[in-house]
């Protein structure tokens, strides 16, 4: 990874920091939209084909791959498993152990996901 790309990516990351939670949030979608078509991309490469031929063996016209791969789409769970399968591939959900709200007793409260330790205070 060039040193520019690092620059750049620290230099967003900053800048959402200012911008608030909101920008926190949107520069997390973009992280998981961004590594979901790295990863597809990564899968096809793997079984060496190219957009065309993973086409013809998922039935995704290659515009739409194309479009998907440079996040320029958002596809549906169904696009994305006829596109995963000929690769040996599945979607498969994991515990990031991110904190989410809930609501309790009509107020909003942190709750953490199942098997994440809660952190001591001091």
């Amino acid at each position: 990874m060039s040193t520019d790309f690092s620059r750049l990516i620290a230099d967003i990351e900053h800048e959402a920091r200012e911008e608030g939670p909101r920008a926190i949030r949107e520069l997390e979608q973009f992280r998981e939209e961004f590594s979901l078509a790295s990863q597809m991309i990564q899968s096809r490469r793997d079984g060496q084909l190219s957009q065309r031929e993973l086409a013809k063996l998922s039935g995704v016209p290659q515009s739409e791959i194309s479009r998907i791969e440079t996040g320029a789409s958002n596809p549906t769970y169904a696009t994305i498993t006829a596109l995963l399968r000929p690769l040996g591939k599945r979607i498969q959900l994991v515990d990031d152990g991110v904190i989410v709200a809930r609501p309790v007793n009509g107020r909003v409260r942190s709750a953490r996901t199942a098997g994440t330790p809660r952190a001591h205070r001091s």
